[in-house]
Parts: C-alpha cells; sequence; structure tokens
C-alpha cells in the first residue's frame, strides 16, 4: 500500500478513540483491514513471531518429557508407550513452523502449522482424558491452562487460535462427559469456565493484537514523516544547486545556441535579450534589440496576439508557422514556439525561432507537382475512357467484316487470297482489342476502381472455358493440353469473368512459351490453406532473377525487338492483380530449360461449403 494510505489508517485508527463510528482500519481480530498493512506488519513483527515460537519449541520439550508422569499413572502398558511416542513425537512437528516456513512470504503456511500443532497437542491430551489418568477438575484446570497457553503463547492469528480453542474445547466436554459420575451440573459448570477461558483470551488478543498495529502504525507514520522531511531538504538542496547551476550556465548556452533564442518581456513584448543567431534572423544589431517589439517581427497582423496567447496560455504555447518580416523588408517563415519562464526572478517569455522558408518552398512545389500530377492522372483515365471507345468501336467492325469475308457469309470471296487478307486482319484486329481490354483492365485495377462481382463459380467450368479459347492456338503448335481437376468438382466464391481472365492469361503463356508438341497441364487440388491452381509447361522457363520482371506491367523478359514471342507484358501483371483482389497470391517456380509452374493460390473462404471440400481440407 502507498504511503498516503499508512497516513489514511493511521488518521482512521486515532479517530476510532474519539469517534467509534469511523473504525473501519480493524477487523474484529484486531487485525488490519487492508491486507497490504497486514502484510507489512508481519514481515515487520516477523522476527518475534518466530522468537515467540522458539518459546513454544521449548514448552514442547516440557510436554513431552511429562510422559515420565504418564508412566507413573499409567504403568509399563501398551497405551503408555503409545502416549510415550506422541509426546516426543510432537518435539518434530513443534519445529515444523520455523524449519520448514520460516520466511516471511510463507505466513500461511508458518500459521497453518502452528494451528496443526494446537491441535495435534490437545489431541494427545484427549487421550489422557479419555483413558482417565486424573481427576475431571483437574483434567477441566489443565484443559483451560491449555486454552490459555494458545491465546498467549501461540503466536498465530487469533481466528485461528480461536477456531482450535473452541474446537479443542467443544471435544474436551464430549470426552469429559462420557466419565462415569459426571453430572450434568459439573459439565455445565466445566463447560461455562473453559468458554469464558475462551473469551477472556479472544478479548485480550484482541485488544494486543490492535494496540500492537496502532503503535506498528505511529512508527511507521513517524518513519514517513521523517523520509518525507528528509526527501523535502534533499530536494530543495539539489534544486538551489539546479538553481545556482542554471543561472551560471543560462546566460553561456543562451548565448551559443544555434537557435535562434530570444527573452520577450511579456507585458511590453519588448526583447529583453537574444542571442546570435537570433540577431542576424531578425537583422537587428545589438543596441536596436532593447527597443524592439516583437510584434512588429509578424508579417501578417493577425497573428501579432500570438505573444499575447502564448503569456495567457501560461507555461507553453502552441507551436505555429509564421511568415516575419526582418527589418530590410525581407519575407521569411519560421517555425515559433514560446514558453513562460523566469529571468532573474521574473516572468519572461523564452521565444525559439527556426528558419523554415526553404522546406515551405518545398512544400510548395511538391503540392504543385502533385496537383500537375492528379490533372496527369485526370487525363490519362480520360484518355483510356476515350481510347476505349475510339479504338473498340472501328475494331468491333474490322473484326466483324473480316469475320463475315472470312466465312464468305454473303457469298464466295473470287480470290484465296482474300480469304487469308480477311483472316490476318480478324486475327490482328481481335489481337488489339484483346490488347486494349488488358490494358484498361489494368488500369482500373491501379487506380481501385476494378470491382468483383462475386457468385457461386464452378471450378471445372472456368477452367474448360479457358482452355476451349486457347485451345485453337494450341492445336495451331501440337500442343496438347491436359487438365487434373478434383471430383465431385468444385463451387467456389469468384469473379468467374476475372477467374477465366486469370486462367487464359496463364494458359496462352504456357501454351506461348512451351515446345512444339509438349503439353500444357492444370491442376487443382485443395489444402487446408485453401485451393491451389497450378498451370504448369515444360518449357523454355524462366531464370529466377528475372521472374520479378515477367510480373511488371509492359515488361518482357526478352526486351529485344527481335524477340521470338510476341506479347506486351500484359498477361502475367494482370493474372496477379486479379489474383490478389480475390485475396490470394501468384506465384512463379521457372527455371531455364525446365518449365515454368504457375500457381493461384485462393484462400479457403473462397470455397464453397460442402462435405467433400471439407474432408479435402482436413486431409
Amino acid at each position: 500500500m502507498a504511503r498516503t494510505g499508512i497516513q489514511d489508517l493511521t488518521m482512521k485508527a486515532d479517530g476510532a478513540l474519539r469517534a467509534p463510528t469511523v473504525e473501519r482500519a480493524y477487523l474484529w481480530s484486531g487485525e488490519f483491514v487492508d491486507r497490504s498493512i497486514e502484510t507489512q506488519f508481519c514481515e515487520a513483527t516477523w522476527m518475534e513471531t518466530i522468537e515467540r515460537t522458539r518459546g513454544i519449541q521449548l514448552a514442547i520439550v516440557l510436554f513431552a518429557a511429562w510422559s515420565f508422569v504418564d508412566y507413573l499413572i499409567f504403568g509399563p502398558t501398551l497405551f503408555f508407550a503409545f502416549l510415550f511416542m506422541a509426546r516426543w513425537l510432537s518435539i518434530p512437528v513443534a519445529h515444523i513452523p520455523t524449519r520448514l516456513f520460516g520466511r516471511p512470504d510463507q505466513q500461511k503456511s508458518f500459521f497453518a502449522s502452528l494451528t496443526f500443532l494446537q491441535a495435534y497437542v490437545f489431541g494427545i491430551f484427549l487421550l489422557v482424558v479419555n483413558a482417565g489418568g486424573m481427576s475431571p477438575s483437574e483434567h477441566a484446570l489443565s484443559a483451560l491452562i491449555i486454552v490459555f497457553a494458545f491465546y498467549f503463547g501461540v503466536p498465530n492469528r487469533l481466528i485461528l487460535n480461536a477456531s482450535a480453542s473452541f474446537a479443542s474445547t467443544i471435544a474436551f466436554i464430549m470426552v469429559l462427559s462420557r466419565y462415569d459420575g459426571m453430572s450434568m451440573r459439573s459439565i455445565v459448570l466445566v463447560s461455562l469456565l473453559l468458554f469464558v477461558g475462551n473469551f477472556c483470551g479472544v478479548q485480550a488478543v484482541r485488544v494486543t493484537n490492535r494496540l500492537r498495529r496502532r503503535e506498528f502504525l505511529t512508527l511507521m507514520h513517524h518513519k514517513e514523516l521523517n523520509e518525507q522531511l528528509t526527501a523535502e531538504i534533499a530536494v530543495r538542496q539539489e534544486a538551489q544547486r539546479a538553481v545556482q547551476a542554471t543561472e551560471e550556465n543560462f546566460q553561456s548556452i543562451f548565448v551559443a545556441a544555434p537557435l535562434p533564442l530570444a527573452l520577450i518581456n511579456p507585458a511590453t513584448h519588448r526583447v529583453v535579450q537574444a542571442n546570435r543567431a537570433a540577431l542576424e534572423l531578425c537583422g537587428l544589431s545589438e543596441d536596436e534589440v532593447s527597443s524592439f517589439d516583437a510584434r512588429q517581427f509578424f508579417a501578417d497582423e493577425d497573428m501579432r496576439d500570438y505573444l499575447g496567447g502564448a503569456t495567457a496560455n501560461g507555461q507553453k504555447a502552441r507551436n505555429i508557422e509564421a511568415r516575419l518580416q526582418k527589418t530590410n523588408g525581407e519575407i521569411i517563415w519560421a517555425h515559433i514556439s514560446a514558453a513562460l519562464v523566469r529571468f532573474h526572478g521574473v516572468p519572461a517569455l523564452l521565444v525559439a525561432l527556426q528558419d523554415v522558408t526553404a522546406r515551405r518552398r518545398e512544400a510548395e512545389a511538391l503540392r504543385l507537382a502533385r496537383d500537375q500530377a492528379t490533372d496527369a492522372s485526370r487525363s490519362k483515365s480520360e484518355f483510356l475512357a476515350n481510347m476505349s471507345h475510339e479504338l473498340r468501336t472501328p475494331l468491333n467492325a474490322i473484326i466483324g467484316f473480316s469475320e463475315a469475308l472470312e466465312r464468305e457469309l454473303f457469298g464466295p470471296v473470287g480470290n484465296p487470297r482474300y480469304r487469308e487478307y480477311a483472316e490476318d486482319i480478324h486475327d490482328s484486329g481481335v489481337h488489339l482489342l484483346n490488347l486494349i481490354n488488358d490494358i484498361l483492365d489494368l488500369s482500373k485495377i491501379e487506380a481501385g476502381h476494378f470491382k468483383l462481382h462475386e457468385d457461386d463459380t464452378d471450378l471445372d467450368a472456368v477452367v474448360a472455358s479457358a482452355c476451349r479459347i486457347v485451345r485453337h492456338r494450341a492445336q495451331q503448335a501440337a500442343i496438347s493440353i491436359e487438365t487434373a481437376l478434383p471430383t465431385p468438382a468444385l463451387s467456389l466464391i469468384a469473379d468467374d469473368r476475372a477467374l477465366k481472365q486469370v486462367l487464359i492469361n496463364l494458359i496462352s503463356n504456357a501454351v506461348k512459351f512451351s515446345n512444339d508438341r509438349g503439353t500444357v497441364r492444370i491442376e487443382a487440388t485443395v489444402r487446408a490453406e485453401g485451393l491451389r491452381i497450378a498451370v504448369i509447361d515444360h518449357g523454355i522457363g524462366i531464370a529466377e532473377e528475372d521472374i520479378p520482371k515477367a510480373l511488371a506491367p509492359f515488361t518482357q523478359v526478352d526486351g529485344t525487338l527481335s524477340r521470338a514471342h510476341e506479347g506486351t507484358g500484359l498477361g502475367l501483371p494482370l493474372a496477379k492483380h486479379l489474383t490478389e483482389l480475390h485475396g490470394g497470391e501468384l506465384t512463379i517456380v521457372s527455371a531455364p530449360g525446365e518449365g515454368t509452374t504457375v500457381y493461384v493460390d485462393l484462400p479457403a473462404s473462397r470455397l464453397v461449403a460442402s462435405e467433400r471440400s471439407s474432408q479435402q481440407i482436413k486431409a
């Protein structure tokens, strides 16, 4: 408990003598209500408790030596032998508290062992009483002596002492009542005698406990007062030394400080003193500074009340950045902070200045650059929107008309070359349209405008659709496409168009970079982390250091004009972004000449709950 708690407790204890209604410091047993204070008291008086316990140990030796009297009473019988061992066993039992639980942090075990010792001693006494070794009056006197010894000899807690004493008294009366010739009147008298003895013992211990704890509080209070007085004297001495050191060092530190500092009279706002850095910043000389009104230094009139506000707010004012005007008319920006201090025993306003003109100019340049970048981004977005409309419209016409010529919808074409030309025009138009769509999708994703339209999606149907779109190109290169998908078919929450676009881009890349008559394999497995889709080819592969380049937009691993494979470098970046929009991750494992495996990992939350998928995830 804090020291203030001890002071409050002392005041309550003292007040209890005058007003019983404020007695809240003690329990009925005389112990402190606050267990932390009680623990302090027990720790402070622990050595006394140990010494009193050692006194009990000497008394227990006498208790054990009483076995010689038992011999005279019972003779060399089996009961005497048992009683003899029980008495002498009480000696090691009496040493348990000090030997095993002699530390202040073992108080509960210490007091419990004392209670056990009391019960053990009285149990032996009950054996003697039950054997009838003495007259009932002698037994009653012995029981009363033992009860008083419990209260005044055993340094146990009162609640434990009282519990052991009353329990022993009741047990003694029950055993004594079995004596032949014991009248009810004798039993009642013995009971009253013992209960009065218990009551006197409880009251005596309560008073003793309270008196000892009041003395403890008084001593603690005096100790605290002494410590506080010593601490205050030390603080005052330290403060005097600090003031002296401050007065000696302030002037030299103030003058030599690289940061512009000025002391201003808060009443007149005149500059009392300024260091060299402040004079240079303001363009003042030492002769002019004493007559200079600091408020004139502010270029904006609405900021001239800042110094008055700093004085009114007390120790510290808010930091501001303001425009200041030097004596030569030059305008600068400065960061200003002010605090009210005492200088030579009188209040003074300490003002610190920092020239931030260069930083403000840089910030303004950055703001202009940001505005220009925002305008450029807006113009880019408008350009892409216009381009999508302007390019898609003629491309759709080119694709439609070239498809009509290629299929000869309105009659045969006279020359077969025209049909080849129409096919080339159609393929080129589709290629350009796909390119425009990829650019627009990637721009939307990077701008955060791409929205997923999620619904239950059949994985088999998405994979089959993607393979069907790429199959024509694969057949031209004699490349076979294989799939290995879980059975039964999996359903997941996804944007089927975006997921199909991911697979089309990955399968197209796998076909493009596979060797002729090779194989591209699409696999899907359910793991504890979620769904993994793998697109595997055995083509030319990618070096590990080139994988980040392959995932960058508009970048080709083979960036030369004579590269062997066409493409804009948008397929993998677009697939990566679409996967991440689904909360997944796209990773590439590849090596030159060994092929490439692209993993698309989607979280388990994307899988539609089913008995089969749950079993697969657990597996």
